[in-house]
């Protein structure tokens, strides 16, 4: 009897409308899949309630609070709500897909990319905190602030979701490094909460590393009590930027009344710092005056006696007597006499002189040079037709050609490499006629992930994107064209 074959599974589908794929992580309350509406034919991401968490009021509750708030808020850098409901007794919510990098694996920023990410994140929480009143002190519910919760999901722009990307044994160490210390001394949050958590998030952008560390969440929690950020500097020396730093300072104050009373004020103070980015942001230093103490006595310098050569006597030392004879029969309580006339015969001679060493230095140049580009001719010419050269004389500190690799190979070390960077996006990157992220008309080829490209020119900064002019093969057709180098690593 013949063994049956497994039948697969079908994905399955919810409401006859949403197919469920894939899960792409957990929450502290959801599980979180990868779906399609396939009434609109679109990707999804399907927000689940935990299945442990189905029967416990208080996590229910809070899922729905923040389903409800969540759809009341509109903000670029946040996930659009466009359905939700329950199935199974388990509430779900429906947003938008997104997939991109996390931050937190980016490493050390430029400083106008924190800023533009900065001013993205700040801009959805000023949202959020607009619609506080009553009942909501906050204002309405964001995701946690913390570096894992930013993607970069397109060129210059950025989401803030929940911590799916993260284990779940890391999310609550995760979110005590921005945890305010207001909040561990048993205080209620306030909208200045929401500002610590970000000038730290800019504080990690700007030096790529978390001002608060510890073993586990609760001793991190607890540095918050006691820190106090090092200068950017410390991480980034040649960063010299006095207005960061006091906007920083003044972001993670220690006492909540000192800080940017919200996020609006925070944003206003990004843009501020934003416009501010043209000025020098290196230090000046200023060379030590020593001052001459004025009871210092002056000193005569001894000079030799003047050694007039042979050649020239007889034309400068008549002059020479000629001037200290003038000198001593100066009377200073006479008027000024006429001076001298200035003989033309001896001026047109030392200038004849100096005009014929001009020229002999001159052509002796060229005479070296002919020689030495007749010689490098001769042997390179020799070489190449199998004829034997003429030994040339070593000269000390210069490389000896290779015999086995052909005349002057070691030149070869002195010729610069082609920069070649490797795509780093799982779905591809667009390849533009022009560095620009508004024109959907100048894509010319989407280059798969990990395809390998030359750099032709840039960097050229455009929309606060730094672009490359690269050429590359796709699909056995060569391209030319803009790429965004947030997506290019440098192959060593």
């Amino acid at each position: 009897m013949a063994e049956a074959t497994a039948t697969p599974t079908p994905s399955p589908l919810l409401f006859g409308r949403y197919r469920v794929r894939e899960q792409v992580g957990e929450t502290r309350l959801t599980v979180v899949y990868a779906a399609t509406d396939e009434r609109l034919s679109r990707q999804v991401l399907l927000h689940l309630l935990r299945k442990e968490l189905a029967g416990q009021d208080r996590p229910r509750e809070r899922f729905l609070n923040e389903i409800s708030q969540s759809a009341r808020r509109s903000h670029q850098a946040l996930l659009e709500v466009f359905d939700s409901g329950e199935s199974a007794g388990r509430p779900y919510m429906i947003s938008e897909y997104v997939s991109g990098r996390p931050l937190r694996g980016l490493g050390v920023l430029t400083v106008e990319q924190a800023l533009l990410y900065m001013r993205q994140i700040a801009g959805a929480i000023a949202v959020c905190q607009s619609q506080a009143d009553a009942s909501m002190p906050q204002g309405l519910y964001h995701p946690p602030i913390s570096s894992s919760n930013i993607l970069l999901v397109d060129e210059g722009r950025v989401k803030l979701v929940e911590s799916w990307l993260l284990p779940s044994s890391e999310i609550l160490a995760d979110q005590a490094a921005y945890r305010p210390p207001e909040l561990s001394e048993g205080q209620p949050a306030t909208p200045a909460s929401a500002v610590y958590s970000m000038g730290l998030l800019l504080y990690e952008l700007l030096t790529g590393s978390r001002a608060a560390s510890g073993s586990d969440a609760r001793e991190i929690a607890l540095a918050h009590l006691s820190l106090h950020l090092p200068p950017l500097a410390h991480a980034r020396p040649s960063l010299y930027l006095p207005k960061a730093e006091e906007l920083l300072a003044r972001a993670t104050a220690r006492i909540p009344e000192q800080r940017y009373s919200n996020a609006t004020e925070f944003a206003a103070a990004l843009d501020g710092l934003w416009r501010d980015l043209g000025a020098s942001t290196q230090r000046l230093v200023a060379p030590s005056a020593q001052p001459a103490s004025p009871a210092a006595p002056v000193q005569r310098i001894a000079t030799a006696p003047l050694r007039i050569p042979e050649a020239v006597a007889p034309i400068v030392k008549p002059r020479i007597q000629a001037i200290r004879s003038g000198i001593t029969n100066l009377n200073l309580g006479a008027s000024m006499r006429r001076a001298p006339s200035v003989d033309t015969a001896m001026v047109r001679q030392q200038s004849l002189v100096r005009s014929m060493m001009g020229w002999i230095v001159m052509l002796s140049l060229l005479l070296v040079v002919g020689i030495g580009s007749y010689i490098g001719v001769n042997a390179l010419i020799s070489q190449m037709n199998g004829i034997q050269r003429p030994n040339l004389p070593s000269v000390p500190g210069l490389p000896s050609p290779d015999t086995n690799q052909g005349p002057f190979s070691w030149l070869g070390q002195f010729v610069k490499r082609d920069e070649i960077y490797i795509v780093n996006l799982a779905e591809g990157l667009n390849m533009r006629t022009e560095p620009n992220v508004h024109d959907a008309a100048n894509i010319v080829v989407v280059v798969p992930n990990g395809t390998p490209v030359t750099k032709l020119e840039g960097p050229v900064v455009q929309d606060n994107i730094p672009w490359l002019r690269v050429s590359t093969e796709v699909a056995g057709q060569r391209y030319e064209g803009w790429m965004s180098l947030n997506y290019l690593r440098l192959e060593p």
